[in-house]
């Protein structure tokens, strides 16, 4: 029985000790998250540029490169293009060159050349037919507008004549 009473002392003693060594890590523990809790004098609220952007520039890029415009870009008084590439069809936007235009909606039925003032120039390009007839105008070699044309009439279908059997009369 004393083997007993032995061993059950012996892990009060080691339960003692855990004790007091959780308690000892407790206490420096406190003394170190003093350091770790900020001082109230020197906090402040941070301005409006830490959550805004200082300019417009970083919510929307242009749609297109904005390049200077070249002679290659600009069409003459049919609607041709220096470097006639074929037409491939595609989408048109606002800020595309001429030459784009014409190789996205193929060669204008009519092209309106106007010089402006300070030596830019207007050109209206007219397309009659197809899928996205209309105006287009540019402004320095730059598609500005877009009027739509007169839309093509739709084709209706005629309803096949029922073949019911009249009765007799």
């Amino acid at each position: 029985m004393g083997v007993i009473a032995q061993w059950i002392g012996g892990r009060r003693m080691l339960a003692r000790g855990a004790a007091i060594v959780a308690l000892a890590s407790g206490v420096t523990a406190c003394g170190s998250v003093q350091n770790m809790i900020p001082d109230p004098a020197n906090f402040r609220l941070p301005d409006r540029s830490t959550f805004l952007p200082t300019t417009s520039n970083s919510y929307a890029y242009p749609i297109s490169p904005v390049a200077p415009v070249g002679p290659a870009d600009l069409v003459d008084g049919q609607g041709a293009c220096a470097g006639a590439a074929p037409a491939s069809p595609r989408g048109v936007s606002l800020d595309m060159t001429e030459c784009e235009v014409v190789r996205a909606l193929g060669q204008p039925q009519a092209v309106d050349l106007t010089p402006q003032p300070g030596g830019q120039r207007r050109v209206v390009m007219t397309y009659k037919t197809g899928e996205r007839a209309g105006s287009y105008e540019f402004v320095g070699g730059r598609l500005t507008a877009v009027e739509r044309g007169d839309e093509p009439t739709p084709a209706v279908a005629k309803k096949p004549a029922s073949k019911k059997p009249r009765p007799p009369a």
